[in-house]
């Protein structure tokens, strides 16, 4: 894209946007959903069941939208995800059991994963090369700020009308100003990807998209198994008013996406990368040792700063490193990377939490973090921010 791009361009505002209420939906239903599924007579495993299905869903179909937004173009696949998401929530109110809802849960995965593959791909495409770190972690302050308040406005809703109807209506509502949000830009174009288009697995399998796509799996990791079980763990440890991490971890999320970018522009994605993991492994490794509410704010910090920081400078760099007409299959792989790192953090160290007890389990996170953190720094190339492929 042209130099002369401006952060208050129709396009990036627009998208921003669609972003914002697109996740307000999506964050309207994460507090909510397993009271919803406890209303139709659903156990624990069924609420379990019901939020993996939507994850499991986006991931397993993410790759494939990529490259139908690189064939087809950015905007089609992100009208279709929010069309689609919007069209979907009036139904969850017709419901009667929780055996349709696996389906539902399923077909919104579908649409989810439309939705971040094609944007992921159009913010890339809308980005010059020399600010591309800057501009992808501004983009990811809409999902931030969304995260930091739709959560609260759902439960909000739930707790003064008593009425899920409301809440779906609430989301479909916000998930449809999304697509008119995405009415409004222009598209980029799509690309045909020449005589010969690379295969997805091949696009998959390059160094440049496995290695930071297993960075990202390590720091989700320790993500999922932070969020999922840091409201169990703080309150054995006296800390029952824990709520404050996650409000310091959205502020040095927040924080962090609008400089660390930049930074990365500036002296390179590796450079920044490394330090942000090691200051989230920090973090993890600190969890054991908790014992008082600073300790835990300080925890709150490298983990904001730490995780708010790497993943977009990696999908900077992934984006770097391939040509424009395969970035939607590349980012549909690298993004779905998040989802299994944070299923494999909630789930599978949820066992060792389990059998050794939760210091063991964050320590065990703490050294798959370590592990990225390696595999990155010895299989990625030393730093040249302003090298592009396909240019």
């Amino acid at each position: 894209m042209n130099k002369e791009f401006r952060l208050t361009s129709r396009n990036f505002v627009c998208v921003c946007i669609a972003t914002f209420l697109y996740f307000g939906s999506f964050y309207l239903l994460i507090p909510t959903l397993p009271q919803y599924v406890d209303s139709l007579g659903g156990s624990p495993g069924q609420i379990g069941l019901v939020m993996g299905a939507f994850s499991f869903a986006a991931v397993l179909v993410r790759p494939y939208l990529g490259r139908l937004a690189d064939r087809r173009g950015r905007k089609r696949l992100m009208l279709l995800g929010t069309g689609f998401f919007a069209l979907l929530f009036p139904i969850y109110g017709f419901l009667q059991s929780v055996a349709p809802l696996y389906l539902l849960r399923i077909a919104h995965g579908f649409a989810h994963a439309a939705f971040l593959a094609a944007s992921a791909a159009y913010i890339a495409d809308l980005a010059p090369p020399q600010r591309r770190g800057e501009v992808i972690g501004i983009y990811g302050t809409a999902n931030v700020v969304s995260m930091a308040l739709f959560p609260a406005v759902g439960i909000n809703i739930i707790q003064y009308t008593q009425n899920f109807d409301v809440l779906f209506a609430c989301s479909a509502i916000a998930a449809a100003g999304a697509f008119l949000a995405v009415v409004a830009v222009d598209e980029i174009g799509a690309h045909d990807g020449g005589k010969n288009p690379v295969s997805l697995l091949a696009v998959g399998r390059r160094r440049v998209v496995v290695v930071p796509s297993l960075a990202l799996f390590a720091g989700a990791a320790a993500y999922g198994t932070v969020i999922a079980f840091l409201p169990v763990f703080a309150p054995q440890r006296g800390l029952a008013d824990f709520g404050v991490f996650f409000t310091v971890y959205a502020a040095g999320t927040l924080a962090s996406r609008i400089f660390a970018g930049k930074l990365s522009d500036r002296w390179g994605r590796r450079r920044v990368v490394l330090p942000f993991m090691a200051l989230l492994a920090v973090g993890v490794f600190l969890l054991p040792f908790l014992d008082s509410l600073f300790l835990l704010i300080l925890i709150g910090l490298a983990f904001g700063f730490g995780f708010g920081a790497f993943m977009p400078t990696l999908n900077a760099l992934v984006v770097d490193k391939t040509p424009p007409a395969e970035r939607g299959s590349a980012l549909g792989f690298f993004t779905s990377f998040m989802d299994m790192g944070i299923a494999a953090g909630a789930v599978l160290l949820g066992q060792v939490g389990e059998k050794a007890g939760f210091g063991a389990m964050f320590a065990t996170a703490g050294f798959i973090l370590v592990a990225g953190i390696l595999v990155f720094a010895l299989y990625t190339e030393k730093d040249d921010p302003h090298t592009e492929a396909g240019h």
